[in-house]
């Protein structure tokens, strides 16, 4: 099986992994809820291929991610 990466951000694809089964622990997958695995993973039975929506480097840097200190505000208070 075929796992693409393409960024959510600007939409280019960066990586490709052929893998024979999906090991989700490996790929990072198994945290994942299952919102976030309806946004973010793209199942295609016809070409049996994931497409998975991340972030490219560029794009991470681009939007200031990059500095481990950053932090992200949701706009909510826990």
């Amino acid at each position: 099986m075929k796992i693409y990466y393409t960024c959510d951000c600007c939409g280019e694809a960066f990586d490709v992994l052929e893998v024979e089964n999906i090991d989700e622990n490996k790929l990072g997958f198994d945290c994942l809820n299952s919102d976030e695995r309806r946004d973010i993973l793209k199942y295609d039975a016809l070409t049996n291929s994931l497409k998975v929506l991340s972030l490219c480097d560029a794009c991470i840097e681009e939007l200031g991610l990059a500095d481990e200190n950053t932090t992200i505000n949701y706009g909510f208070v826990h």
